[in-house]
């Protein structure tokens, strides 16, 4: 028998995957929404090893030096176009399910629905409004669920001597999963599909020694003299991060409301978007609205229109929906959702007004429950990845706008609704934080206060998004 065909070794990794934020795998078109859920033999939610392995492996390739050609290859497995010198991955992982009774839909277990229906809308970056048919509906799974992850690394006799390089690809994996910056399905650039690893525990058997203990595990037994100490392994090596990362911090000027139609006769016609019972402030809904700014603004600084600037389609995605060009570019910008608390919640009576003459229309009396301002704070994190300077220069000017109170986000902005108040801002970006902060003097309540150097250095970032603004239009 061959070294490759004898196996050494089998390490076994085991824990808990929890879904932080919503997340979106999906079959395609369902019979009733545009997007449904991938689900298992009884109807709960799960993540396939091909969606969960893709998407670890890209980001692993794309934050870290790979290293030694053959040991990636042996470990995540590897197909010239040829067909030739095809190498099997030594990285298994099964089908990541919900934790708990195997038998029993989720629903019946916890008394509560853990899938949900959201619907979106494409917007007219001219216009502002809807696109003509572009409504569409899909399903998510809402945070908070535990899934049980299970993988195995084979070690076979001509690898043996790799071990330690084949750990530190896994040690890397392990601590991408647990710092949570790892995403999974669709919708990642909205903020869905961040997972958080815990309650991990690796085992490892070394063979022919452990083939009795090995049986004993495979029969549920957990000897912890196999326990694998990884915490003297070193990961891979980081690739230069380009990065950017703003946390910005906002108060609700008076009201806001991110609609969500509900089936319960007694809940109004209009309620705050939630999901577990907590409102939520969506990245779906946020993004429209800094993107559509994003483009406002640099139209008003070009001499011509912008709307087909391959640069920014590349910044903020673009995909052709008339199928007449093959290009596509995924968003460089990532919008997590948050959680609004503090705030309080009451319904408004509305009626509709006939504009001819003035009064009431007759049967259009409707409820609204928005979100009012109390003791709340709203926060937005955006991501920008492989920032340029010009990128942060527009995204600067978005967040000026929202700062003054002049970009409304979600529902009824014509009666006021939507309208944030800034508090403080944090710029990470090459190893530096540059930070934005409300004046707390009485007399100045207007004022931002920035460190003098920190202003300099952003003001240039702007400066950087102006020369590019002479650029394109000199095309």
């Amino acid at each position: 028998m061959s070294d490759d065909a004898i196996l050494t070794s089998t390490i076994i990794v085991e824990g808990i995957l929890e879904n932080i934020s919503p997340f979106v795998i999906g079959t395609g078109k369902g019979d009733i929404v545009d997007i449904e859920i991938i689900k298992d033999e009884i109807g709960n939610p799960y993540i396939p090893a091909t969606s969960f392995v893709g998407a670890l492996r890209h980001n692993i390739s794309k934050n870290f030096e790979e290293g030694d050609k053959k040991i990636w290859d042996y470990f995540w497995g590897s197909k010239n176009p040829n067909n030739n010198k095809a190498v099997q991955s030594h990285f298994i992982v099964s089908d990541i399910k919900v934790k708990g009774n195997k038998e029993t839909k989720i629903e019946d277990n916890k008394n509560k629905s853990f899938i949900a229906v959201r619907d979106g809308v494409a917007i007219d970056e001219k216009t502002g409004t809807a696109k003509e048919k572009a409504k569409y509906d899909y399903e998510i799974v809402n945070k908070d669920l535990e899934f049980e992850f299970k993988a195995e690394i084979k070690i076979r006799k001509n690898f043996k001597n790799k071990e330690i390089e084949i750990l530190k690809i896994l040690k890397t994996i392990l601590t991408e999963l647990e710092a949570r910056k790892v995403q999974f399905g669709a919708f990642t650039t909205k903020g869905f599909g961040r997972f958080k690893l815990k309650n991990l525990q690796i085992l490892k058997f070394d063979f022919p020694d452990d083939g009795v203990t090995y049986l004993k595990y495979l029969q549920n037994e957990y000897p912890p003299e196999n326990k694998l100490d990884l915490s003297k392994i070193d990961i891979l090596s980081k690739k230069d991060n380009a990065d950017c990362i703003i946390t910005a911090d906002f108060s609700i000027k008076s009201s806001l409301i991110i609609s969500s139609y509900t089936t319960d006769p007694k809940d109004p016609d209009k309620v705050h978007i939630k999901y577990n019972g907590k409102n939520v402030l969506t990245g779906t809904s946020l993004k429209g609205a800094i993107r559509s700014r994003a483009f406002k603004i640099v139209n008003t600084l070009c001499k011509n229109n912008q709307e087909e600037n391959d640069d920014l389609r590349e910044l903020f995605g673009w995909a052709d929906t008339e199928n007449k060009e093959k290009t596509k570019y995924k968003s460089r910008v990532i919008i997590d959702e948050s959680i609004v608390e503090g705030v309080i919640e009451k319904e408004q009576a509305r009626i509709k007004i006939d504009r001819f003459t003035g009064g009431i229309i007759a049967g259009a009396l409707f409820q609204s429950k928005p979100l009012w301002h109390n003791d709340e704070n709203v926060q937005l994190k955006i991501k920008i990845k492989d920032a340029k300077d010009w990128e942060i220069g527009l995204l600067l000017l978005v967040l000026k706008d929202l700062w003054n109170e002049d970009l409304p986000i979600g529902g009824e902005k014509n009666i006021g609704r939507g309208v944030l108040k800034g508090k403080k801002i944090e710029i990470e970006y090459k190893e530096h934080k540059y930070i934005i902060e409300k004046s707390t003097n009485d007399d100045e309540t207007n004022k931002i206060v920035v460190n003098d150097s920190d202003k300099q250095i952003l003001e240039g970032f702007v400066e950087e998004l102006l020369e590019k603004v002479r650029d394109w239009d000199v095309r």
